[in-house]
């Protein structure tokens, strides 16, 4: 049953049990805890600390920063990291007994989201290090001596970055090819390989590194390990690993400086390691335990990097937006006359608030440390880049021919420079990093899915007896008969004072009725489909957005409840009730089609393009496969030698 997600073996072999507190775990097994989301109230010292830090953040980007110059050169200055480092931006993350400011991920959040709504390409170069930079890692996996070393520097002074994907690899971290054999004389790993896409690579001083090391099986006091052997001989297997590189260890190279279709400013390196060698005392954590690593440490920048950072690009895009639709004029009257736009802009204004709730209650779970958020991480993430793509997108729509024109070019004759084109590039960005959509969806499925894969694991094995198989389902009726009546009856809400409101509590009452509801059909579901369900990723993604959406719902809610409460905000309903609204109708789109649904039609059309059974459809042009794209360097190369200007 580990492979009921086909292809993702080793990255379950590599998942962690949740431990911790979720509140996404109780919702898919049909008994959500409403309660879990109701932290404390932040502490009077933490707002003190953000109230102190944001003057010096806002007056630093206001007075050093220029967007509009990163944006043009593709560059951001050193003056402008220097001047991060002084004030302490690279540190927030960073206890104060290491030389950070012990920022609450709240505040993180909130830095970043101020940073990116003045320039997402210069929070993104803040937050790696933080998020996924060699801090955490050793913060959370490393020993003390590394702590003391690495952290005062990449607080003050070095930038540092994560260095997992490969250009064979993408998003499938578990199959990267990158080795680090332990040389003969047992201290010094030897690294040979590549990677792609490490942003801040090239001007990283230190890199968290993933690779795989030659290893034994081993116990140590009772618990199974890895022990790397000489020079890569009798290894059981190839285990990820985590190390500390510095990048001026010979034998790095920096190939290339990446260019992508937004975020420019951002430095993303290929690179490449020939004979690199890494001290024995570089190992962040356990041998073979790298991937373990990896994936939980993600889960930091799932949880606040890239919520925040969406959070500012669509702030920044509200205002100017706003602004023209009140002062474009078409056909006599302001755009924003036009029942078309205020539909727009009403789905956008209730989107907004839907990703600050979320966002917020996430940032504040991760505080109490007391939680396993790494579902809600995957949820905010998802939530959050999908909904700024669209954000953006409806923006651009509104400021028609301006929106695609760039800003400069509107800056020459005159015109307001905002970018938001600019921004619309900038945001995938986000949907693809740190996770992408149709990768984070199967995982939350299958956290969705782990009560049930915990306890019939056996009657999914194909290779049990028929014996085994009635032994099992005998055991499961005694469990299941009892959990599956219980999914018809409703349970009360807890007594707390925010649970009262009625428009509070007809929400949560929606989203409790529709856990039960999924958890009847999900169980269903499996017992139906059983190993078909491994490649059916339609249903699976349909659990996922169920999910997804019942906790915005649930978060929206409350965040609305505490505005109007605590902070005299009842218009905050106007938008909480239209993000409930469209979010039921997802609800109960999607749990229908967990039954019944078209996917197999569409998927065996794609199926047959793939085969090329459609050849009609690139008639009428010049056609080329992506192979002739390959070609083109040594064409142009041609032309050049026969006297020939190049493109």
């Amino acid at each position: 049953m580990a492979n009921l997600f086909k292809g993702l073996e080793r990255i379950e072999a590599a998942r962690e049990q949740i431990s911790g507190q979720s509140f996404m775990t109780g919702l898919f097994a049909g008994k959500p805890d409403f309660s879990l989301l109701l932290t404390p109230e932040e502490t009077p010292e933490d707002k003190a600390v953000w109230e102190q830090f944001r003057p010096r953040l806002e007056t630093f980007l206001m007075t050093q920063v220029d967007p509009d110059e990163i944006e043009r050169t593709g560059k951001i200055p050193d003056s402008v990291i220097k001047g991060l480092f002084a004030i302490g931006a690279f540190g927030m993350k960073i206890p104060q007994q290491y030389g950070g400011l012990g920022f609450s991920y709240t505040n993180y959040g909130r830095a970043l989201m101020l940073m990116a709504s003045w320039s997402n390409a210069l929070a993104l170069t803040v937050a790696v290090p933080q998020s996924i930079g060699i801090a955490m890692p050793i913060l959370m996996f490393g020993n003390e001596d590394q702590r003391r070393t690495y952290l005062p520097l990449v607080a003050r002074e070095a930038v540092s970055a994560f260095a997992l994907t490969e250009p064979l690899t993408g998003s499938d971290a578990a199959n990267i090819a990158t080795t680090a054999i332990l040389d003969s004389t047992g201290t010094t790993f030897v690294v040979n390989g590549e990677k792609l896409w490490c942003t801040n690579g090239p001007i990283a001083r230190y890199v968290t590194l993933i690779a795989r090391v030659p290893a034994k099986r081993t116990q140590q006091n009772g618990q199974p390990g890895w022990k790397p052997v000489l020079n890569g001989k009798g290894a059981d297997d190839l285990v990820h690993t985590a190390f500390i590189l510095d990048m001026q260890t010979a034998g790095v190279r920096i190939r290339q400086h990446c260019q992508f279709e937004g975020c420019h400013g951002i430095e993303n390196a290929h690179m490449t390691f020939t004979d690199v060698h890494i001290p024995t005392e570089n190992v962040i954590g356990e041998v073979g335990r790298g991937l373990k690593y990896a994936l939980t440490i993600l889960n930091i920048g799932r949880a606040v990097s890239i919520p925040a950072i969406c959070l500012g690009m669509a702030k920044q895009a509200w205002q100017p937006t706003l602004d023209q639709a009140n002062q474009r004029v078409t056909f006599q009257k302001p755009l924003g006359t036009r029942q078309t736009q205020r539909m727009r802009l009403g789905v956008m204004a209730s989107n907004l608030i839907a990703m600050e709730a979320l966002a917020l209650t996430v940032w504040r779970m991760a505080d109490q440390h007391a939680f396993d958020v790494r579902i809600e991480a995957a949820l905010a993430k998802l939530f959050c880049s999908e909904q700024t793509i669209r954000f953006l997108k409806n923006a651009q729509v509104i400021f028609g021919g301006m929106g695609y024109e760039t800003a400069h070019s509107k800056w020459l004759r005159g015109e307001p420079a905002f970018g938001i084109e600019q921004l619309v590039r900038d945001a995938e960005m986000y949907r693809i990093g740190e996770g992408a959509t149709d990768i984070l969806r199967p995982f939350v499925a299958r956290e969705g899915l782990n009560m049930h894969l915990e306890r019939i694991g056996h009657l999914f094995d194909e290779r049990a007896t028929g014996a085994r198989r009635l032994a099992e389902l005998w055991r499961l009726l005694k469990f299941y008969v009892p959990w599956y009546m219980s999914q018809w009856t409703g349970s009360r809400l807890p007594p707390r004072k925010e649970f009262e409101y009625s428009r509070v509590c007809s929400k949560l009452r929606f989203v409790e009725q529709a856990s039960r509801r999924l958890a009847r059909t999900v169980f269903y579901v499996m017992l139906l489909h059983r190993q078909a369900l491994r490649d059916n990723q339609g249903r699976q993604n349909r659990i996922e957005e169920i999910g997804e959406d019942l906790l915005v719902i649930t978060a929206t809610a409350l965040y609305a409840e505490a505005q109007e409460r605590s902070a005299g905000h009842p218009e905050v309903w106007d938008l909480a009730e239209e993000c409930v609204r469209a979010a039921q109708q997802r609800v109960e789109h999607n749990i229908r089609e967990l039954i019944r649904n078209q996917d197999t039609i569409v998927a065996a059309v794609g199926e047959k393009a793939l085969s090329g059974r459609y050849p009609s459809l690139a008639h009428g042009i010049i056609r080329r496969n992506l192979h002739d794209y390959s070609r083109r360097e040594s064409r142009l190369n041609v032309g050049e030698e026969n006297g020939h200007e190049t493109v």
